[in-house]
């Protein structure tokens, strides 16, 4: 990977990622709803560290749910960042979901301006 990356290739690769979760999320928006339901639960309210693998265990499998080769999409790049083998701490996991929570809301106005819907009477 070429670490002398311009603002075009970072915003293709963007791009890509949306589109990818794009796709996702069509295939399973129940699952996407409950997975920012849960995020936001994490980020809100403290966590009992005896819920604490049991919670990341469900926000894994709905990750992984919602992208599970991996192709490029949000949810592959925090399937990866979120399970118990990549936090180190359990602080990080609350961290993690606000990056989540904001990586989706980014999505969520992506996707808000790329449908135009016009009321018709």
């Amino acid at each position: 990977m070429s670490s002398c990356l311009t603002i075009r290739d970072l915003e293709a690769r963007w791009e890509k990622a949306l589109m990818a979760t794009r796709a996702a999320v069509a295939g399973h928006p129940r699952t996407y709803r409950e997975l920012k339901a849960q995020a936001a639960r994490i980020v809100d309210n403290p966590i009992d560290i005896n819920d604490y693998f049991p919670a990341v265990e469900k926000l894994v499998n709905r990750l992984e749910t919602l992208d599970p080769g991996c192709h490029g999409s949000i949810f592959g790049i925090f399937s990866a960042r979120i399970s118990p083998s990549s936090i180190w701490h359990v602080k990080m996991l609350r961290m993690e979901c606000k990056d989540l929570l904001s990586h989706l809301n980014a999505f969520d106005e992506w996707r808000r301006k790329k449908h135009h819907l016009r009321m018709i009477k």
